[in-house]
């Protein structure tokens, strides 16, 4: 991505940012698009806040919006770990409360402005952070109408920013986009780009945080350019443990290279999938 995308509803976007005029500019053309959607602005962190106040009357004023309940404005800590420390489950109940809400009062949806580059700088934080991407990216494509801007500090470790921009489906990365990128279409997981061995077990741990629910679950490989044996052992290991809890998985448009490895490798006998096109 080289702009922000037109507003839509269900977007959801991860924005690499290198300086303030930077983060500035994606902040504004967002909140704009939102504003024009007839959605609730929710501006988390300080940097995005402080960005918003910069806006200040190319938005029509920020005190006014505030007042009349279109823009709301939280610092990181008050915004996801204001009941205890960081959690996914936790953070997918408060959006979806603060949705739910904006649609309750009149708003088309929730447009959220949020940079929650500390979080992915703390070794600590990131693996669940990564895993709160992906069940936002599952929210955001299902749910009742929440859009995201997530403004990451491109000046994070190489590590960090791998693993917030590989779960998002949109990505503006000047300097290094990801490898790939697995996200939600609907009801589809999409895996997209190439999966080597330095990326496996990435994408391994971004299938184990997966929502999934019983039945069948597509995987729609139709934008994977690449796997090697690493990349379809990670992919394997997610069918086998699914077939634990009763779940059947559907791999969608998968590349030659992976039907012809399937059963070259066994998985056609330790993780059994059905292949199909669309």
């Amino acid at each position: 991505m080289r702009a922000v995308p037109p507003p839509r509803a269900r977007d959801h976007v991860c924005w690499l940012y290198r300086d303030g005029d930077e983060l500035d500019a994606a902040v504004l053309a967002s909140a704009r698009g939102g504003l024009g959607r007839g959605e609730r602005l929710l501006a988390v962190g300080e940097r995005v806040v402080a960005a918003v106040h910069r806006a200040g009357g190319a938005l029509g004023g920020v005190d006014a919006l505030v007042a009349d309940g279109t823009l709301r404005l939280l610092p990181l800590q008050d915004a996801y770990a204001g009941a205890g420390s960081f959690d996914a489950g936790r953070q997918r109940q408060f959006y979806d409360r603060a949705t739910r809400a904006a649609r309750a009062e009149g708003y088309r949806g929730l447009r959220v402005l949020a940079d929650v580059s500390p979080l992915a700088a703390d070794p600590a934080t990131r693996a669940e952070l990564a895993r709160w991407e992906h069940v936002a990216d599952e929210y955001i494509a299902q749910g009742p109408g929440m859009s995201a801007l997530c403004a990451y500090d491109a000046t994070l470790p190489a590590a960090a920013l791998d693993a917030v921009t590989a779960v998002h489906p949109q990505v503006h990365a000047p300097s290094a986009p990801p490898a790939f990128r697995a996200f939600f279409d609907r009801d589809r997981v999409v895996v997209a780009g190439d999966v080597d061995l330095v990326g496996a077990e990435r994408l391994s741990r971004v299938l184990a945080g997966s929502p999934v629910e019983g039945g069948t679950r597509t995987l729609d490989l139709s934008g994977l350019g690449f796997a090697d044996v690493a990349g379809c052992r990670a992919i394997a290991r997610w069918v086998r443990s699914l077939a634990g809890s009763g779940v059947r998985v559907e791999l969608r448009d998968a590349p030659p290279l992976v039907r012809r490895a399937w059963p070259l490798l066994g998985f056609d006998r330790w993780a059994p999938v059905v292949f199909t096109s669309a």
